[in-house]
């Protein structure tokens, strides 16, 4: 009985610890398959409310690298990871990703935390991750797979590249 009881503590606790590494203001982060680096897209607030300009924070983690912090390239901010603000209203935006025109992003605040929602297939779902499986080691991507939280429960769904 001991050992359960343990078990449970210490389940707990672990989970506890990984949903602690998510830091506040984190809205999605975006990996891909060539290496462990990935792109945090977090918002960016100016006295308390959403920078309309600029509502959010696009950079690198770079996991090879020690887990150190770098901007996006002009380039890569430009056409790889980087976003355009296409509908603005007071604290909420739309955005769409460099190379994902087709997938509306919207930034708002839902019971006291900002979120990232997507819409796919008829379904809203606060968006957490993007995950591009690329072919090899080119610049070509296979296709993006969506995951985010809808009724409590984690969804995944998949744009080809066509």
């Amino acid at each position: 009985m001991k050992r359960i009881n343990v078990f449970f503590i210490l389940s707990f606790f672990i989970l506890s610890l990984c949903q602690a590494t998510v830091p506040e203001g984190r809205l999605f982060q975006f990996e891909r398959s060539t290496n462990r680096n990935y792109i945090c897209y977090d918002v960016n607030l100016k006295n308390g409310k959403l920078n309309i300009k600029e509502p959010v924070n696009a950079y690198w983690i770079r996991v090879e690298e020690g887990g150190v912090k770098k901007e996006l390239s002009f380039l890569q901010f430009t056409f790889a990871f980087g976003y355009k603000v296409d509908i603005k209203k007071d604290n909420e935006v739309t955005i769409h990703l460099s190379p994902y025109k087709k997938l509306p992003i919207r930034i708002c605040k839902r019971n006291g935390k900002w979120i990232a929602l997507v819409t796919m297939d008829g379904q809203e779902m606060q968006l957490t991750k993007m995950f591009a499986q690329m072919k090899g080691d080119s610049l070509t991507c296979l296709y993006v797979d969506v995951t985010g939280v809808a009724n409590g429960q984690t969804i995944t769904k998949r744009i080809k590249n066509k």
